[in-house]
């Protein structure tokens, strides 16, 4: 995870630094009246990387042939793409949404029955979220040679994840996950102001709090499992006007 999270942080470097020799001048100031604006709109577009807690009850170490007796889950990973809508509230407090899809990923489960050899459930997921966020950002600073090009921010509030594909049976197990979770996230981020452009990249951890654990297909997999969280982090990158 930090490997891949320090390569794309790398490859954003890189791009912006491009991005400044190609169409910038020493000493210009870029989108001067930006903080003179009510509010902003954008898009995002990332990776997203999620893993599933398991809180185990007392039965957990009953052997039995249809329930998994050792059970854990792999990191699975996902491509975001989002819309992105900022309300100034003050000139250092902000107000965002970013309503995002999650494609390409799954919800992997990895688990022994009767201590055999170890079966990976890769259960498909697309996923609706829907955070809400409080942002805290700084003032613009110069940097490399530039007048106000950055200000870094930090933020955080609560989101509403739908997924999809929760409702669908597969590996010939009944759906074992509820679609709906509720839950809080925070991150930092930094902001580079270019001509027509802001580019801020961003690291955001989400954890859920609703029990994804469905309870009514009577499935006996996870009988001696309580409770399952999905926990993400977002490596994204915001345009914006």
């Amino acid at each position: 995870m930090q490997h891949l999270l320090r390569k794309q942080i790398i490859i954003i470097g890189i791009f912006i630094l491009t991005s400044l020799s190609l169409i910038a001048q020493k000493g210009e100031t870029f989108q001067p009246d930006h903080d003179d604006l009510p509010y902003y709109l954008g898009i995002s577009i990332g990776l997203g990387f999620n893993q599933l807690n398991f809180e185990r009850n007392s039965y957990f170490n009953n052997v039995s042939t249809n329930i998994a007796n050792q059970i854990n889950s792999s990191r699975g990973r996902n491509l975001n793409l989002g819309l992105t809508g900022t309300l100034k509230l003050s000139k250092h407090f902000l107000l965002r949404g970013n309503p995002m899809l999650l494609i390409g990923g799954s919800k992997n489960i990895l688990f022994q029955k009767n201590s055999l050899a170890t079966d990976t459930l890769e259960i498909p997921s697309t996923i609706i979220t829907l955070p809400l966020a409080l942002k805290m950002q700084s003032d613009r600073y110069d940097a490399f040679g530039y007048r106000d090009l950055m200000r870094h921010y930090v933020f955080g509030g609560g989101k509403a994840d739908f997924d999809l594909s929760s409702s669908k049976d597969f590996g010939g197990y009944k759906a074992l996950l509820n679609g709906a979770d509720l839950g809080y996230e925070f991150g930092v981020g930094l902001s580079v102001y270019l001509r027509y452009v802001t580019i801020s990249p961003e690291i955001k951890f989400s954890y859920g709090l609703s029990n994804l654990k469905n309870m009514r297909n009577g499935e006996a997999l996870l009988n001696n499992v309580d409770k399952i969280n999905a926990n993400f982090i977002y490596f994204t990158i915001h345009l914006e006007n």
